[in-house]
């Protein structure tokens, strides 16, 4: 356990906000605490991404924003839609199956990555871009 001082101010004004929602105060102070402390970084995830993704934490805002809006590799996204729809088509040979499956691990660390890359932001002050914005940068 940990004493913190806190202002007059933000102490009666957690304690008004612990009465209304007749929670204590302690609850409200690790609630907040909780929304603004980086995510962590999940136990199942491969040790090479966890031990990148924790680095991340040590990225400037800027660092962070690259990541966030980084995109794969336009060759890569063109293979592997070829490779899905060979795939679909039933046409796909076992070497194709194996790249199609590591393409498809590729993405999905790229979008953890950019996930993270955004909770960090957001963990630090910074407004997260609407859905609407994220569509028109990958349109743009």
């Amino acid at each position: 356990m940990h004493t913190v001082t806190l202002p007059e101010t933000v102490y009666n004004r957690l304690s008004a906000q612990a009465q209304a929602s007749q929670r204590s105060i302690d609850e409200l102070v690790v609630q907040s605490l909780l929304r603004t402390l980086p995510p962590p970084v999940e136990d199942d995830l491969p040790p090479r991404l966890q031990s990148e993704l924790t680095a991340m934490e040590n990225l400037s805002d800027d660092g962070l924003r690259q990541i966030a809006q980084s995109s794969m590799n336009t060759d890569k996204v063109a293979l592997y839609d070829l490779l899905l729809g060979r795939n679909s088509a039933g046409e796909l040979t076992l070497e194709g199956q194996e790249m199609l499956a590591q393409l498809r691990g590729d993405a999905d660390e790229l979008m953890l990555r950019k996930a993270h890359a955004f909770a960090l932001l957001q963990s630090r002050g910074h407004r997260l871009p609407s859905l609407s914005d994220l569509h028109r940068a990958a349109r743009g």
